[in-house]
C-alpha cells in the first residue's frame, strides 16, 4: 500500500515542479530577466506572507487528521480556512505594496504575484497528506493550478500580456480551497460557527507551529528579498538557484507526504516514534543522492529553464546541492520525527536559529560575494536548523529511554502539539 501511495503522490510534486517550467521560459524569452526578477521578488514576499497565513496547520495538523473521522476532518479544514482568512488580509496588505516597491518596472505584476503566492496556502493538501489520498490532492489543488499556468504560458509566448501569469496563479489559489471544501464535505455552518474570540484563541494555539513557519520564511521565502537588499546584482543568481532547488524539493517532498501519513496513522506511540526514526534515515539518504545530482546538473538546467539568460557557476551549484541535501534531511527530523516525539517547540527553536543565523548570513554574503555569497548564507542557516533539531531529538530519545516510557509505549506530548478539533 505504501508504495502505491508513493507513486500516487509522485504526480503531485512532479506537476508542481513542472508548472514553473511551463511559464518561466515564456516569461524570460518574451520579457527578459527583469520580468523574472520581479516575479521572483513577488513570490519571495508572497511566500513569506503565505507562511504566516498558513498558521502552521500543515505542521501541527497533518499527523493528527490521519486518525480523525471524516466529519472532524471537515470541521478542522473549515476552522483552518477561517483562521487563515483572518490573517491573510493584514499579511497581504504588507506583502503586495512591498513587492511593488522593490520591483518598480513591473510593480503591478510583482504585487499580484505576491497576493497569489500568499493565498496558495489555502488549499487542503495538508489534509489529504494525512489521509494518504494523493488523488484528492492532485485533482483539487495541483491539476487546476498546472492547467492554468500552462494556459498562461502559451498565451504569453504568443505575445499576450504578462499579467496572465499572476492571474492564473490567483485563480488556482482560489479554486483549490473551494474544491477541497466540497470534497471534504464542509458545511456552511462549519464556516460561520466560529466567533472572533475563538478565532483568536485558535490562532494562539497554533503558536509553535506558526512561529516555526514564520522563522523559516525569514531565510527561505524572504531570502531573495534579503539578498536583493544586500546587493541588487545578487538577485538573479540567488533567485535562479533557489527556484531550481525548490523545484527539486517539490519532487523530493513526495517522501515527506507519504511518511507523514504513515507515521501519523500508527496509534501506538512507541511504534509511531520507531516509524519516524526510519523515515528520517530514509529522507537523509535521499537528500545526499539528490544533492549530488543537483550540483552536477544545475548549470545545464538553468540554461534550459531560463532561456539562456542565467549562468550558474560551479560553486553556486555545489552550494545549492549541499543545501538541498540538508533540507531533505530536515524534512523528516522536524515535521516528522520531532512532531512524533511531541517536541514541536524544538522545531520552532530550530527555525528561530535558522532565521537568526540565515538573515545576516544571506545579507552579508550577498554584500561581499554577490549571489554565491547569499547561497552560502542560506546553507549556513540550514545547517544550523538541522543541528538544533538533531540535538533535540537526541535529548528527547534519551529522556524517553531513561524513563522507560519509550519501551512501555507511553509518551507525553508537548503542549504545543495540541490543535483544536
Amino acid at each position: 500500500m505504501l508504495f502505491s501511495v508513493l507513486i500516487g503522490y509522485l504526480a503531485v510534486p512532479v506537476l508542481n515542479a513542472v508548472s514553473p517550467l511551463l511559464a518561466l521560459p515564456a516569461v524570460t524569452s518574451t520579457h527578459g530577466a527583469g520580468a523574472w526578477t520581479a516575479i521572483a521578488l513577488g513570490q519571495s514576499l508572497g511566500g513569506t506572507a503565505g507562511v504566516v497565513i498558513e498558521l502552521g496547520w500543515g505542521l501541527s495538523g497533518t499527523q493528527r487528521v490521519a486518525r480523525m473521522c471524516s466529519r472532524n476532518r471537515a470541521r478542522v479544514f473549515a476552522l483552518s480556512l477561517v483562521t487563515k482568512a483572518a490573517v491573510a488580509v493584514p499579511a497581504l496588505c504588507i506583502a503586495a505594496p512591498l513587492a511593488a516597491w522593490l520591483a518598480p518596472d513591473y510593480a503591478a505584476v510583482a504585487a499580484l504575484i505576491a497576493v497569489a503566492t500568499g493565498l496558495a496556502v489555502m488549499g487542503g493538501g495538508w489534509i489529504f497528506i494525512g489521509m494518504m489520498r494523493p488523488r484528492l490532492f492532485l485533482f483539487t489543488e495541483v491539476l487546476p493550478r498546472t492547467t492554468l499556468i500552462a494556459a498562461a504560458a502559451a498565451a504569453i509566448s504568443a505575445g499576450l500580456s504578462l499579467y496572465l501569469y499572476p492571474i492564473a496563479l490567483l485563480l488556482g489559489a482560489l479554486i483549490s480551497p473551494a474544491a477541497a471544501a466540497a470534497v471534504l464535505g464542509v458545511r456552511g455552518s462549519d464556516l460561520v460557527a466560529l466567533g472572533p474570540r475563538r478565532i483568536v484563541r485558535v490562532i494562539r494555539l497554533q503558536g509553535h507551529a506558526l512561529s516555526t513557519n514564520v522563522f523559516s520564511s525569514m531565510y527561505l521565502s524572504l531570502g531573495t528579498t534579503v539578498a536583493t537588499l544586500g546587493s541588487v546584482n545578487a538577485t538573479l543568481l540567488y533567485a535562479s538557484v533557489d527556484r531550481l532547488k525548490r523545484m527539486v524539493q517539490q519532487v523530493i517532498s513526495t517522501q515527506q507526504y507519504v511518511l507523514k501519513g504513515w507515521v501519523g496513522r500508527e496509534v501506538q506511540p512507541a511504534q509511531r516514534i520507531a516509524r519516524a526514526v526510519r523515515a528520517t534515515i530514509i529522507s537523509a539518504g535521499v537528500g545526499v543522492i539528490c544533492g549530488i545530482g543537483f550540483a552536477t546538473s544545475a548549470p545545464l538546467a538553468a540554461r534550459l529553464v531560463f532561456s539562456g539568460t542565467v549562468q550558474i557557476p560551479p560553486l553556486a551549484a555545489v552550494l545549492g546541492g549541499a543545501n538541498l541535501a540538508i533540507v531533505c534531511a530536515s524534512m523528516a527530523t522536524g515535521p516528522v520525527l520531532l512532531v512524533a516525539l511531541g517536541r514541536m517547540s524544538a522545531v520552532a527553536r530550530s527555525a528561530a536559529v535558522g532565521a537568526g543565523v540565515g538573515l545576516p548570513a544571506i545579507f552579508v554574503g550577498a554584500l561581499l560575494f554577490g549571489g554565491t555569497g547569499a547561497l552560502a548564507g542560506q546553507l549556513i542557516a540550514e545547517a544550523g536548523v538541522v543541528s538544533v533539531q538533531l540535538l533535540a531529538i537526541r535529548a528527547r530519545l534519551r529522556e524517553l529511554r531513561g524513563s522507560g516510557r519509550l519501551r512501555a509505549g507511553r509518551t507525553e506530548p508537548d503542549a504545543s502539539t495540541a490543535a483544536p478539533e
